[in-house]
């Protein structure tokens, strides 16, 4: 186990390491090439690092034993989640940005609540799992009941709109589920109905317009003016890139720090930087997976099962996004893409594994 958190550690490292060249080099290209102004991404990204690397290590070194294991709490927190979702859409912090309603705003600053509720869910079904282990063969136990339980979630994150986090979610705790011993078969006829769904929602109009004009774009292999900017960039660091912040295409890629941070990293460090931070992720699954396997506590198994699900799924879907694989959609790098939101998240999902296999190592 000890070799499985050295390269998990030393992965994540090297994912701060390129994320922080990269947003320096945008703050660098903005301020003298383009805009005239400092952007900050580099400063503030290392200030959510900071904040979160002390919040994963106030969860690790002083939560109390076995309370994120204790159910009783499950509820409380489904509470808590449930009002933050609320909150961006009707609450009076609700910040209003690009046609959407998904982020609480205090003094300026923004979160985006979402990002939180997909820890929570994996914390929630990795109870459920837990606890019903012997029925999870049956269609109702394993699959419908879990969902509807968390379908209160999905509804809101649904209308604020997020289709992307809605379907990253729901996803996740299915693959969960099938990992814990829902049948295939219950699985496949659940997309097949989502299928359908999915069709009735356009023809009713339930389906918002931009996210049908993305999703016809990408049918039509009509490439978008995001990915053209991005493949420009791209192409323009060939192998071994043009180096830190001596880019001069990122500047033009639309949220060349958050979901199309690639492009800006392709650009400054080349197809082998891309791959260098793709192999990063695949240490840090790899090693989490490992590291389940030696752990003999049932909870944070399924937990760590659904957090590596999660973190593939946005690795996945972001890449195949900037590679044209799949319609443009908001889901970030993680670790890597600005955004404390996201990077808090993943950081308190890191702080519960840790806390668990210290408990597990004796501290």
């Amino acid at each position: 186990m000890r070799y499985s958190i050295m390269l998990l550690v030393t992965a994540i490292f090297v994912l701060f390491i390129i994320a922080s060249v990269a947003l320096y080099s945008i703050d660098f290209a903005r301020e003298y090439y383009s805009t005239g102004s400092n952007s900050n991404f580099f400063f503030k990204y290392i200030v959510y690092i900071s904040l979160s690397m002390i919040l994963a290590l106030l969860i690790i070194f002083f939560l109390p034993e076995r309370f994120i294991e204790d159910k009783k709490y499950v509820w409380f927190f489904y509470i808590i989640v449930l009002a933050m979702l609320v909150l961006p859409l009707y609450g009076p912090f609700s910040s209003y940005k690009n046609g959407a309603r998904r982020w609480i705003e205090v003094s300026g600053n923004t979160f985006q609540p979402s990002e939180l509720a997909k820890i929570f869910v994996i914390y929630f079904i990795a109870h459920y799992i837990k606890d019903n282990k012997e029925k999870l063969s049956s269609f109702w136990d394993g699959l419908i009941k879990p969902l509807l339980l968390i379908s209160p979630i999905l509804l809101l994150i649904f209308v604020e709109p997020d289709l992307s986090t809605t379907f990253i979610i729901f996803l996740t705790a299915v693959v969960m589920l099938y990992f814990g011993g829902t049948r295939f078969s219950h699985v496949l006829f659940l997309f097949v109905l989502i299928g359908l769904l999915f069709i009735f929602g356009v023809q009713f109009g339930l389906i918002h317009s931009y996210q049908i004009g993305r999703i016809k774009n990408y049918v039509s292999n009509e490439i978008p003016w995001q990915l053209e900017k991005a493949y420009e960039a791209i192409g323009n660091g060939g192998i071994i890139g043009s180096g830190p912040a001596l880019g001069k295409y990122y500047i033009h890629v639309p949220q060349a720090e958050s979901d199309f941070i690639l492009a800006t990293i392709g650009e400054s460090f080349g197809y082998l930087g891309i791959i260098i931070v793709i192999l990063s992720y695949l240490a840090i699954v790899t090693s989490l997976i490992k590291i389940s396997d030696e752990i003999d506590n049932e909870f944070i198994r399924y937990f760590i099962w659904g957090f590596s699900t999660l973190m593939m799924l946005h690795v996945v879907v972001n890449t195949g996004v900037v590679s044209g694989l799949f319609p443009i959609t908001g889901i970030p790098l993680p670790f890597v893409s600005y955004g404390g939101s996201s990077i808090l998240s993943f950081s308190i999902g890191f702080g519960i594994i840790f806390s668990e296999i210290f408990i597990e190592r004796g501290r």
